[in-house]
């Protein structure tokens, strides 16, 4: 019995409700990560890309070397090898998943779409099909019946579960995870394929953390604790009594940590970009003379806060550059140094650095 079918029993502990209750705060920050990020998008959404392509090949086991593997990810390189073919689909797959992810057709044809684009130029692929007898008139045959069928009756209790019954879509997405899991519908690379169609499913609905972090990322550096909680869920499946509550803690975890990660990206993006205001100041200073005011300062660059302007003077005196001459606004500053030892030792940030892998590039 599919699980899909009995979400009603499910009940939400205090922890996961709390959990929730975070997540979707995050999600509906999704406008605001974009718009103070919208300037490296395009390289957040290109790394991340290489990420979910590296980690799937390791989690489909194929068979190349990380040179080969960085060629292909990294610089296009043509394949050899049909487990290389694989990586180039893989890239293809998720840069059209982050560009037009949330337009997924929910239906079986998209389903094979989705497999025929994984394997293309390597092996055919389809659904899995079973022998039945089945009554033609007054007698009876023995037919092949395709999965198809179990597919199709799977993705209308997803749509009833979510419109109709008003569902947390996040308990729907596990419990549709594990049903592809155990029907075994696809006649290839069934748990990838009902992984990948779960991180299809999460981006459809907008649950946009994944265009920082990587998904599959994520999943293979906890391969063996989902592997556990996947085991447990199937755990009398067949019954109806599945228990898919902890792996669906698990996912919204993943997107947590997720969403922590782009929040810490943003600060130090604004941090970033607070410094290199600071900058700004420093190199006006530098023009006007011995003895300088705010007024100066402002009047050179009118879009300049005065707590900026004040951070900067608090910078560059504490770093022994500059000191006071009166107080008060009217108050004088005078320099310390000259010009080539002004915006020495100046701190830089790149926001690059806070996008890349933890291991480094």
């Amino acid at each position: 019995m599919r699980c899909i079918t009995n979400l009603e029993r499910i009940l939400y502990s205090p922890e996961t409700v709390h959990n929730l209750t975070q997540l979707y705060t995050f999600k509906g920050k999704d406008f605001y990560y974009e718009d103070v990020l919208k300037q490296y998008m395009n390289q957040i959404v290109k790394n991340t890309i290489e990420r979910d392509v590296m980690a799937s090949s390791k989690i489909l086991n194929l068979d190349v070397n990380e040179n080969r593997l960085k060629l292909i990810v990294k610089k296009n390189s043509e394949p050899k090898t049909k487990h290389e073919r694989i990586v180039r689909n893989l890239k293809s797959i998720f840069e059209i998943v982050q560009q037009q992810g949330t337009e997924l057709d929910l239906t079986s044809n998209e389903f094979v779409r989705l497999g025929d684009k994984l394997f293309k130029d390597v092996t055919r692929f389809d659904y899995s099909s079973d022998v039945k007898t089945v009554k033609v008139n007054l007698l009876e045959e023995r037919k092949r019946i395709s999965r198809r069928e179990l597919v199709d009756e799977e993705i209308k209790d997803y749509s009833n579960a979510k419109y109709r019954y008003k569902i947390e879509i996040t308990q729907v997405i596990t419990n549709f995870y594990i049903d592809l899991l155990n029907m075994k519908c696809f006649n290839l690379a069934n748990e990838y394929m009902s992984l990948i169609i779960t991180y299809c499913l999460l981006f459809s609905e907008r649950f946009n953390v994944f265009k920082y972090v990587s998904f599959f990322e994520y999943y293979l550096k906890n391969i063996n604790e989902f592997h556990s909680l996947e085991q447990e869920a199937s755990y009398g499946w067949e019954n109806g009594y599945s228990k898919t509550e902890t792996l669906d803690a698990k996912f919204i975890a993943c997107m947590l940590e997720g969403y922590a990660k782009v929040e810490k990206m943003v600060n130090d993006f604004k941090f970033d970009k607070n410094l290199r205001k600071v900058d700004n100041v420093e190199s006006v200073i530098m023009k006007l003379g011995d003895t300088f005011s705010r007024e100066d300062i402002k009047n050179k660059v009118p879009n300049l806060s005065d707590s900026t302007i004040n951070r900067a003077l608090v910078k560059l005196r504490n770093e022994g550059k500059i000191r006071p001459d009166g107080t008060g606004r009217s108050a004088k500053w005078v320099r310390l140094v000259p010009d080539e030892l002004f915006t020495a030792n100046t701190m830089q940030l790149n926001i690059f650095n806070f996008i890349k892998t933890d291991e480094g590039e």
